[in-house]
């Protein structure tokens, strides 16, 4: 059994932020890397600044571009030097994976700063490549988790809904995946399988509610829970699982639609949902469950259907079909699952999705 809890600290509150120099100072951090996207660093920039500098911090700020790959990662370590004691990352997913290579890169310490509420890769130990074209590669476990995670309420109520709730889709799927891969029946695990289901079940209690709240900038307390379900419990899942309870047929899948280049532009979770409807149908699992969890993904304002992923009105032609189908099936996260399921099987799925 192999478990990887990260981060080792995790602040959550609003205008987390302002405790972040002092926290530097207190471990030994002199010299930090920032790693930033436009966007992120807009968010942050005034926050940021000012503990950095009331702290008497010396930073740089490296600009993210592109997608989190091993070229972008080595150029970045090609242009700063290896001089760092700490990289921060400030960011989405993209962004936080990025920093956690160029982390690894320089053998340093990693704290995270999550400018969005879409996924839990602020916290967690592992990070999704892709190459230069968007496409996933792998995902890449490290010998360095997160030390530290700043969630700060302040940033994140301003950042953009659908990333909220591109968040709440990746975690709702959690324990459908998770079930998939359980194998050893421990204590481990069974707790790592109940965290998944907690979580999911706050998204399926109060998401819809706390998507409204958030579009209104009201403050409720479900909005806590669900950005901690999301960023932080998530990533426990696998964590103390391991790898086998952090995927399966939905992130395969999502996993194939990054090969294309019309779902370039949809978020992370958008995928991930649209592939747990089609990990579902592809189980067999019965119409009623199958319309009920197509029912909450739509409260959840995500995709159902290729029309709501791509905005595209059909769907592709039958060779598309076969090699997302074939990507799919080819996926590590599948592999032993699906061993009488064929192409076809899966393409006939996608299909049956659309008629629901």
């Amino acid at each position: 059994m192999l478990t990887q809890l990260a981060p080792g600290y995790y602040l959550h509150k609003p205008d987390a932020i302002a405790d972040l120099g002092a926290l530097l100072n207190a471990s030994g951090y002199r010299k930090v890397l920032i790693i930033s996207g436009s966007r992120s660093y807009q968010a942050a920039q005034t926050a940021l600044e000012s503990t950095l500098n009331h702290c008497g911090i010396s930073w740089v700020l490296c600009r993210y571009q592109g997608e989190c790959s091993d070229e972008n990662a080595l150029q970045i370590v090609q242009e700063v030097g290896t001089d760092w004691s700490v990289v921060v990352g400030v960011g989405g997913g993209k962004v936080v994976d990025l920093s956690k290579l160029v982390a690894w890169e320089l053998r340093v310490p990693l704290i995270t700063v999550p400018t969005l509420i879409s996924n839990c890769a602020a916290t967690t130990s592992n990070a999704v490549v892709y190459d230069t074209a968007g496409r996933v590669k792998e995902s890449r476990g490290g010998k360095i988790p997160p030390q530290m995670t700043l969630v700060d309420d302040t940033l994140l109520r301003r950042s953009p809904k659908p990333y909220f709730a591109s968040g709440l889709g990746d975690t709702l799927v959690k324990p459908y995946e998770a079930l998939m891969g359980a194998t050893t029946n421990t204590l481990v695990e069974t707790a790592a399988l109940k965290l998944a289901q907690i979580a999911a079940d706050c998204v399926r209690d109060h998401g819809v509610e706390g998507l409204k709240a958030f579009a209104h900038e009201t403050a409720l307390p479900v909005i806590t829970d669900l950005t901690d379900a999301v960023i932080l419990m998530g990533s426990l899942v696998g964590g103390m699982g391991g790898p086998v309870l952090r995927g399966a047929i939905a992130h395969a899948f999502h996993n194939a639609l990054t090969m294309l280049p019309e779902v370039h532009d949809t978020l992370h979770g958008e995928k991930v949902a649209y592939g747990l409807l089609v990990q579902e149908a592809l189980l067999g699992r019965p119409s009623e469950s199958i319309h009920e969890l197509r029912d909450l993904l739509i409260g959840l304002e995500l995709p159902v259907s290729w029309a709501t992923l791509t905005g595209l009105p059909y769907l592709p032609d039958l060779s598309i079909l076969r090699k997302l189908a074939d990507w799919t099936l080819d996926s590590p996260l599948v592999e032993g699952r699906l061993n009488t399921i064929g192409a076809d099987r899966v393409v006939e799925t996608i299909r049956e999705v659309e008629a629901y």
